[in-house]
C-alpha cells in the first residue's frame, strides 16, 4: 500500500471515528468507495497469471482478500436488509415524482425536507417500490420486506411500528461476530411455522412451542451456538423437522410408499416415503452397498445392465447374428461414470435380480452340499448374487425401554423413533445385551489379534456413530477403527483405545495432522492449530444429532 493512499484511508478511518453518526451525503459516498477497491483489485478482463500484480500472485493475499470479502458481503447484507427497514419505515413509496428523479440522478438536498405527495403515490406500498427501483422480481422484494420484519420491526395496516418478529434471530443478525445469513434463514424458517396474521391484527413477536413447552425460536438460538457448520446445520433442520411433524395432523403410515412422479430429463423418476423404522433399514442398505469393502459394494462399482448375471447368447460375448469381424470394428460407447447415487442403484437392482426362483435353488443345494465345501453350480443355474444384511441397531435408555421416558430410541442412521416403532423394532428384535462397559463384555483382547473383532466393532459404532472429526458425515460402515496408541508402539484392541476414522482422516491422524485421545472412554480430536488455536478436544455431534 503506498502512503499516500495508507495516509487517506488513515484519516477517513479517524474522521469516521470521531463522527459516529454520518450525514446521507456523507454515508453514500463512503458506500462508494466498495465497488471502486472491486474495480482496483479485479481486472476489467480475464487476465493470465503473468499479468497480474505481485499481490494477486500471492496465495496468502487470496485468503487474507477472501476472508475480507467474505466480512464485506456480511456487512452488506446487514446494510441491505437495515435500507429495506428504512424504505418502509419512512414509507418512501410516498415521495413525490420530483424526489425519486433527484435521488435517481443523485442531486438530491438532503439538508432540506423530503416532498410527499399528497395523492395518490407512484407505487403502491414499499414492496412495489423496492421491486421497480432495484429491478427485482416482486418475490425477491417481498422476501426483503419480510426479512426487515423478522429482524427490524413489523408495521401494522395503519403503518405503526411494533418490534422485531423474532428478538433472538435479531440479536444474532446485529452481532457482527456472526454471519447475519443464518439469523435470516431461520428467521424465516420460523416464520413459515407462525400462524398467518389478519389484516387488521397487529404483529406479535415468536408464538410457536414444541410438546414440552419450549418457545422454538429459543431452541434454534441455542443450536446455533454450534462451531461447526454441517453439525449446525443439521441440528437446525432437525429441530424444524420436528415442528413441521408437530404440526402435521396427517398419518405418517398413509403416506408411506413409493411414487412414480414421472419422466424428467429422460429418466422415470420415482420418490419413496419410508417411516423411521423402515428408513434405518433402507440406509443400511445403501449403505452397505456402497461399501467398497463388500462383495456387494463391488458389484455395484460395475456398470449395470439387464442383462448382468445372465448366460451370454455366444461365447464370444456378442449377439450370434453379429460377426466377430462386426464386434471388433463397432466402437462401443464409453460407460457413463459410476456415481454414488448409481452405485446404491446398481446394489439394490441386482438385489431385485435375485428372486424368488433364484433363492430357492440356493436353498435346495444347501442341505445336500458337504461341510465345508461349495460345489459349483449346475450348467443353467443362476450364478450367487451379492448379498446385503440390512441391520438395524437402535440406542435407547433404560428409561426408554420402560417406557418412562419423553424421549424415544434413535437409529444409528439417526432416525427418531415412535414409541408404536420402537415397540415394533424390540417385539421382532433379537436383543443382544451390549451395553457399553458393562459387566460380561470383552472390552479389552490386548495384542492377541490386531483386527478388532465384529462384536467390539459394533460397540465402537454404536458410541461413536461414524467418524469422530467434528463434520465428517461418513457412514459408520465405510470407516477404519483406529488404534489410539498406535498398534506398531505396543497399542492394544480395546474399545477404550479406538476409535472410528473415515480412510481421509485415519490418514490425516498417522500423517500427523490432527490427534486423537481417549477421554474417559470416549475419544476426542485435536484439531490443527490454525484451526483451533485452543487445542481444545472435541468430537464430532453430527452423527449424534437426534433427527435425520
Amino acid at each position: 500500500m503506498s502512503e499516500s493512499i495508507g495516509q487517506a484511508i488513515a484519516s477517513l478511518t479517524h474522521a469516521i471515528q470521531d463522527n459516529p453518526v454520518l450525514s446521507a451525503s456523507d454515508a453514500l459516498q463512503i458506500a462508494t468507495l466498495i465497488p471502486t477497491l472491486h474495480q482496483s483489485i479485479a481486472p476489467d478482463s480475464v487476465a493470465g497469471s503473468d499479468t497480474r500484480s505481485a499481490a494477486q500472485q500471492d496465495p496468502r493475499f487470496a485468503l487474507a482478500l477472501a476472508s475480507s470479502a467474505e466480512a464485506a458481503a456480511h456487512e452488506a447484507l446487514r446494510t441491505q436488509t437495515l435500507a429495506t427497514h428504512l424504505v418502509e419505515s419512512t414509507a418512501a413509496h410516498t415521495l413525490t415524482s420530483d424526489e425519486l428523479k433527484a435521488v435517481r440522478s443523485r442531486t438530491v438536498d438532503f439538508t432540506r425536507e423530503a416532498h410527499r405527495t399528497g395523492q395518490r403515490p407512484t407505487f403502491r406500498n414499499s414492496t412495489d417500490l423496492l421491486a421497480s427501483w432495484l429491478h427485482l422480481e416482486n418475490f425477491d422484494a417481498k422476501r426483503r420486506i419480510a426479512s426487515a420484519h423478522h429482524v427490524f420491526a413489523q408495521f401494522d395496516y395503519q403503518h405503526q411500528q411494533f418490534p422485531a418478529q423474532f428478538p433472538l434471530m435479531a440479536q444474532r443478525f446485529q452481532d457482527t461476530s456472526r454471519p447475519p445469513a443464518e439469523a435470516l434463514s431461520a428467521a424465516r424458517r420460523l416464520s413459515s411455522l407462525e400462524p398467518q396474521r389478519g389484516e387488521f391484527d397487529a404483529p406479535t413477536i415468536s408464538t410457536i412451542r414444541t410438546e414440552d413447552g419450549e418457545l422454538l425460536e429459543s431452541l434454534v438460538d441455542l443450536e446455533m451456538d454450534e462451531p461447526d457448520t454441517a453439525t449446525r446445520r443439521k441440528g437446525i433442520n432437525g429441530i424444524f423437522k420436528t415442528a413441521r411433524e408437530q404440526q402435521s395432523e396427517e398419518e405418517p403410515e398413509a403416506q408411506e410408499g413409493v411414487f412414480r412422479k414421472g419422466k424428467r430429463h429422460g429418466l422415470v423418476v420415482y420418490e419413496i416415503a419410508l417411516r423411521p423404522l423402515r428408513s434405518e433399514l433402507f440406509e443400511s442398505a445403501l449403505a452397505q452397498s456402497d461399501n467398497p469393502r463388500s462383495q456387494a459394494g463391488q458389484a455395484a462399482r460395475e456398470a449395470f445392465s439387464v442383462d448382468a448375471g445372465q448366460d451370454a447368447s455366444s461365447s464370444s460375448g456378442h449377439p450370434d447374428f453379429v460377426t466377430d469381424e462386426e464386434a471388433a470394428s463397432s466402437e462401443a460407447a464409453e460407460p457413463a461414470p459410476i456415481t454414488p447415487a448409481a452405485r446404491r442403484l446398481n446394489a439394490l437392482m441386482l438385489l431385485l435380480g435375485a428372486n424368488a426362483k433364484s433363492i430357492k435353488r440356493l436353498l435346495d443345494r444347501r442341505p445336500a452340499q458337504a461341510p465345508g465345501s461349495d460345489p459349483p453350480p449346475s450348467e443353467g443355474e443362476d450364478p450367487d448374487f451379492p448379498v446385503i444384511a440390512p441391520q438395524v441397531v437402535v440406542m435407547l435408555t433404560l428409561e426408554e425401554l420402560e417406557g418412562r421416558a419423553k424421549t424415544h430410541g434413535v437409529t444409528a442412521h439417526g432416525f427418531s423413533l415412535s414409541p408404536t416403532d420402537l415397540r415394533q423394532a424390540l417385539a421382532k428384535a433379537k436383543i443382544i445385551p451390549m451395553v457399553l462397559g458393562g459387566k460380561g463384555e470383552i472390552l479389552d483382547i490386548g495384542r492377541s489379534q490386531r483386527k478388532h473383532p465384529r462384536y467390539m466393532r459394533l460397540g465402537i459404532s454404536v458410541r461413536d456413530r461414524g467418524c469422530i472429526v467434528p463434520g465428517c458425515t461418513m457412514d459408520p460402515e465405510r470407516c477404519n477403527i483406529h488404534h489410539i496408541k498406535f498398534w506398531s508402539e505396543g497399542g492394544v484392541t480395546a474399545v477404550y483405545w479406538s476409535a472410528m476414522l473415515c480412510d481421509t482422516h485415519h490418514h490425516d491422524v498417522h500423517a500427523g495432522l490432527i490427534r486423537v485421545i481417549p477421554d474417559s472412554g470416549v475419544p476426542k480430536v485435536i484439531l490443527p492449530r490454525f484451526m483451533d488455536p485452543t487445542q481444545t478436544p472435541v468430537r464430532n455431534r453430527y452423527n449424534l444429532m437426534q433427527a435425520a
